[in-house]
């Protein structure tokens, strides 16, 4: 009897609730998840190895979409000559790489801008000389953040307009030539680096400033007492302590970049994607490719599958290189 008691006890222990709660409250999110996202990532894994072209269902071509993606010889549905007779601009799969260059330019961009500015003016903020109104240059940072991505890129299109926009009109008043901004292929990323700098630096700040306002005062204390300077306390003490919120707004702003769409559709007259097609990036190549011009569906959507599995490198070579998430960091 004492050896049957001793297994209810040990099954009890096995089977006890605390165990079990923490996957009960989850269970709500990953119902949803395979009901509503598991079909379509199914379906997408699918699609992406048929010729769907428009509303036809294609046929299966197994990793046909994904080789001639990576191999650049590739012109999908039409040939040279329909492209040149038509006088129209085709995507083919020779675009998929320079756009994802055009990606990566732009993720560097963002990432050297922004979060370098937003770590400059999280300290500013946490001086304890702002006092009351930290709140107030918090708010103000904080609300670009807040606009619609498509009004920001048309808020920017009407600064950088040639004739009309405040820009040149500040440049004619100082003396210079107006500068034809949005027609300028070399100024497309550029543009776009600005408009992303303008909305989402104060959205990284306002996470490295709650992670500064967390550090315990007295550390600071202990290094005042002991001589450090204000350098050496910056980069000794403020960015190993804040390094979870760091790499959090880095792998943010990666993502971000890689996947943007919005400045690069809207920011440039007539929905063109910048003069000479210079602000395609990654996910308006794929819009492109699926719904403005050859409705290749198959081939797009194996260009999603590419672009998914760029980014999830990018954020893992970012996470096991700082090696986010040990114990010690927090």
């Amino acid at each position: 009897m004492s050896s049957i008691a001793a297994v209810r006890r040990s099954r009890s222990r096995f089977f006890s609730l605390s165990k079990v709660e923490p996957y009960l409250f989850l269970t709500p999110f990953f119902a949803l998840l395979l009901i509503f996202n598991l079909y379509t990532i199914i379906v997408g894994l699918r699609l992406g190895c048929t010729d769907a072209f428009g509303i036809e269902p294609g046929q299966w071509v197994g990793l046909r979409n994904y080789i001639d993606l990576v191999s650049f010889d590739y012109i999908g549905e039409f040939s040279l000559k329909q492209i040149f007779d038509s006088g129209n601009y085709i995507l083919s799969n020779m675009d998929f790489w320079p756009s994802i260059w055009r990606s990566f330019k732009y993720m560097f961009g963002s990432l050297f801008t922004q979060i370098p500015s937003a770590f400059i003016l999280a300290c500013i903020l946490n001086a304890t000389v702002f006092g009351r109104i930290r709140g107030i240059l918090r708010g103000a940072f904080f609300v670009p953040v807040l606009i619609n991505t498509v009004v920001a890129a048309l808020l920017f299109r009407l600064l950088f307009n040639k004739d009309t926009g405040l820009i040149n009109w500040l440049l004619a008043h100082a003396g210079f030539a107006k500068i034809d901004w949005l027609f300028t292929p070399e100024l497309c990323l550029p543009l776009m680096i600005i408009v992303s700098f303008w909305q989402w630096t104060g959205y990284h700040m306002v996470y490295l400033l709650a992670s500064m306002q967390a550090i315990d005062p007295t550390i600071y204390e202990v290094a005042k007492l002991d001589g450090a300077s204000s350098f050496r306390t910056m980069f000794q003490i403020t960015l190993p302590l804040i390094k979870p919120a760091v790499i959090f707004c880095t792998i943010m702003s990666a993502i971000g970049g890689m996947r943007q769409f919005e400045y690069s559709f809207m920011l440039f007259p007539n929905a063109g994607f910048g003069p000479d097609r210079q602000a395609m990036t990654g996910v308006p190549f794929i819009y492109d490719l699926a719904f403005s011009t050859q409705s290749e569906l198959g081939m797009a959507t194996a260009a999603c599958w590419l672009l998914f599995l760029i980014i999830l490198v990018i954020v893992l070579i970012q996470i096991f290189t700082v090696g986010l998430g040990q114990a010690e960091d927090y």
